[in-house]
């Protein structure tokens, strides 16, 4: 039909119906928010990104002993100096990300070729095998402090230390892996280096 006349063309029309689909489906989504929380697709997509942990800087290992990381002590009934006994690392929220995460109530798991093990949290020194802790909460914007709660917001940064009950031996590999409530875990995979030092870098 000649648009001249009044009525629509074929491209016309098939605008129509796809602007009439994504409305519908605008419309479907604002209904089926959850409730409490607002919606839209830009709420969503926010969502989607939110509670993604990441490294922040290097990893570092320790030697089985009786010591102290980051200014916590680490009880250690049998040192051996042949063995890695634990692991330090900083974490922070994904760039951009608007959410936070309550990393009091991460699981934290430490797997390796003989198995996986779950660790508890331990909120004071010192700190026992088969425990982890967050030994220092920061800021990563110079001049700004985080607050003092187990609550990581954008722009902090938490250290932890996982203290696993058996040591790892030279060489060997292990995931740490750390699981927010509702988020997107968090995998950090490393391998022993070949030669035990009281403190090593992992990269």
């Amino acid at each position: 039909m000649d648009s001249a006349d009044g009525g629509l063309t074929v491209l016309e029309g098939a605008i129509l119906c796809i602007v009439a689909v994504l409305l519908a489906v605008l419309a479907a989504h604002a209904l089926n928010a959850p409730p409490g929380h607002p919606g839209g697709l830009v709420y969503s997509a926010l969502q989607e990104t939110g509670e993604c942990l990441m490294v922040s800087g290097d990893v570092y290992g320790y030697a089985l002993a009786e010591r102290s990381v980051d200014g916590v002590a680490l009880v250690c009934d049998r040192p051996d100096l042949s063995r890695m006994g634990s692991v330090s690392c900083s974490i922070r929220l994904f760039v951009g990300d608007m959410g936070s995460v309550d990393i009091g109530r991460a699981a934290v798991e430490v797997a390796t070729s003989g198995g996986t093990e779950r660790l508890d949290r331990t909120a004071g020194a010192p700190i026992w095998p088969g425990n982890w802790t967050i030994v220092r909460v920061g800021h990563t914007i110079p001049f700004l402090q985080a607050d003092d709660d187990t609550l990581l917001e954008p722009g902090e940064r938490f250290d932890l230390v996982v203290y696993p009950s058996r040591p790892l031996t030279s060489g060997e590999k292990f995931l740490i892996r750390i699981v927010p409530p509702g988020g997107v875990p968090l995998t950090v995979e490393r391998v022993v280096p070949p030669r035990i030092t009281p403190v090593m870098d992992l990269g």
